[in-house]
């Protein structure tokens, strides 16, 4: 389905033919015509003059195709020799990352007339404005695209004027991403397409990373005039004076209801900045809000990382995936990200730089609190997976046994209670008296089932979580190379002797509760009848001397 010809080792993959001297090209091109599966095909290069035939005869096979749907330049040769003779209407996707001038502008404004694209990315061009906006007006053609890039090209003010107004002339129903990273638009850039963004009612993605030009007054702008209310992504990183807009983004927060993933990478945004920007999208959108982005902001400490908190804890808190790395994660700053992430219910990937052993420790208490049975209940059973960068870039077993028990919801809180609490303290479920007994039966029927049920895998044991629980309650008792079935059985045999010792403990303990009650009860029913008594006879003596003295 993919094919990759290149005479580099840019791409390892297996799917790729290097051009090599006196390869037969003319056999490639005809396989590739007559392929019926070929989907996507990558040009990284192209034969040089001394094999004009056997270059003809590959165009010739490309041409013949009409399979392939996806189709990406890294080469101008290789440009210049396809994009005129494509005759494939099954294309959608066109690439090109390579660097092309006016001419080859003009032959793909020519070619995009024939074609039904639902992707076009451009990126890596040195295009000068007339050929650019050659390129831009042929793209009013395509009403179908979804997904507009134009990256790394040196866009300026006249290139956002130019796609602005082919925005305002186009508008497009169906276009949902729009990427313009790293590129040079300033302030003006910004401002000129806001006409443009804002007749696109559809889109769901907006990019503008690497703009260093970008200022806080484009930002208001963007902000606060355009008609952005369905954008689900905003990619905002690399731009160095977005601290000064970061208001402005709070601010204009409740206009992105919609908003799913907010990109602020390598924003230089510190603590101050940060607080704020938690306490705005707990404020408005925090049920909303997927993935966050806050990678290379080296000003950020532990008191900043603690203000996520904020965010974290929040009852209507959504968020799936937060990222950090790039950012040098010390022992403070992972005890404070532990801290912030403690009661969190939603909340599954991390990305971070490894952290030192103690900083493990942080995360190991965060996902499984061993003091109490309450802490460890109550411990974060949702995150299932911490991606670090760093020289080790492994997660210590310690803490990826609890991520992998996480996967598994459903009696993972049980789990974790039996793995760590094989003597339960009955005492303090005294409080509910015999009501708690039906509850503590069940609950151990229930973890029994589970054990009897759990499914073993053929390879390293037993299937997670379950297989860590069924070694914890056989390191109780003495087995040794017993089979798979009898691993399960005397899992089950340990556990009943767990739920008969707390059954034992609590019964026992409750005859001394329900006499020392009763005793207690009986004193003060013996001293309220006594204390009536004596009201009786004060009234009596009252009532005599009251006789007398008549």
């Amino acid at each position: 389905k993919q094919l990759i010809i290149k005479d580099d080792d840019r791409f390892e993959l297996n799917d790729y033919i290097s051009i090599n001297q006196d390869d037969d090209l003319g056999w490639l091109g005809y396989f590739i015509g007559k392929s019926e599966t070929l989907q996507k095909l990558t040009l990284c290069c192209w034969p040089d003059e001394k094999e004009r035939v056997g270059a003809a005869a590959f165009a010739e096979g490309i041409y013949r195709n009409q399979s392939i749907q996806r189709l990406e330049f890294y080469s101008s040769a290789a440009f210049q020799n396809v994009i005129s003779c494509r005759n494939n209407g099954n294309l959608t996707d066109l690439s090109l990352c390579c660097n092309i001038g006016g001419e080859d502008a003009r032959s793909l404004a020519l070619a995009l007339g024939g074609m039904s694209l639902k992707l076009f990315h451009l990126e890596h061009n040195s295009l000068d404005s007339d050929s650019f906006d050659t390129i831009i007006k042929a793209l009013i053609s395509q009403k179908q695209l979804e997904r507009l890039h134009v990256m790394f090209n040196a866009i300026d003010r006249r290139g956002c004027e130019a796609l602005s107004d082919l925005l305002v002339r186009w508008r497009p129903q169906n276009l949902r991403e729009l990427v313009l990273g790293h590129n040079h638009i300033n302030d003006e850039g910004l401002r000129c397409l806001i006409p443009g963004i804002s007749e696109c009612c559809n889109l769901r993605w907006l990019g503008l990373t690497g703009n260093e030009f970008v200022t806080s007054a484009g930002l208001r702008s963007l902000f606060e005039e355009a008609v952005i209310c369905n954008l689900n992504g905003l990619s905002l990183g690399h731009i160095l004076n977005i601290t000064e807009g970061l208001d402005h983004l709070v601010w204009g927060l409740p206009n992105f209801q919609a908003l799913q993933y907010l990109e602020l990478e390598d924003a230089d945004i510190d603590d101050e900045e940060l607080q704020t920007l938690s306490t705005g999208i707990a404020t408005y959108f925090s049920s909303d809000l997927r993935e966050l982005d806050l990678s290379d902001n080296p000003l950020i400490t532990a008191d900043g990382l603690r203000s996520l908190s904020t965010l974290l804890q929040s009852e209507s808190c959504c968020l799936e995936v937060l990222r950090l790395h790039y950012m040098d994660i010390t022992d403070e700053k992972a005890s404070a990200l532990a801290d912030a992430l403690v009661g969190n219910t939603s909340l599954e990937k991390l990305v971070i730089n490894e952290p030192t052993s103690s900083g493990w420790s942080a995360f190991s208490r965060l996902l499984c609190n061993t003091s109490t049975i309450s802490n460890t209940h109550c411990s974060n059973h949702t995150l299932t997976q911490i991606h670090c960068y760093g020289y080790g870039e492994e997660v210590p077993s310690s803490v990826e046994r609890y991520l992998e028990m996480n996967k598994y919801q459903e009696h993972v809180a049980t789990t974790k209670i039996l793995m760590h609490h094989p003597v339960f303290n009955m005492e303090t479920f005294f409080q509910w008296k015999l009501k708690f007994l039906p509850v503590l039966l069940a609950w151990f029927h229930e973890a029994m089932s589970v054990l009897i049920l759990e499914e073993l895998t053929d390879g390293e044991g037993y299937r997670l979580p379950f297989g860590y629980l069924v070694g914890e309650l056989l390191s109780e008792c003495d087995t040794s190379k017993l089979e798979s079935l009898d691993h399960v059985s005397q899992a089950c045999d340990v556990l009943l002797t767990r739920k008969l010792s707390s059954v034992y403990q609590f019964v026992r303990a409750m005859p001394l509760l329900v006499v020392d009650g009763y005793c207690s009860q009986d004193l003060t029913r013996g001293s309220r009848k006594r204390k009536r008594i004596l009201q009786q006879s004060r009234k009596m003596s009252n009532g005599r001397k009251r006789s007398c003295s008549f």
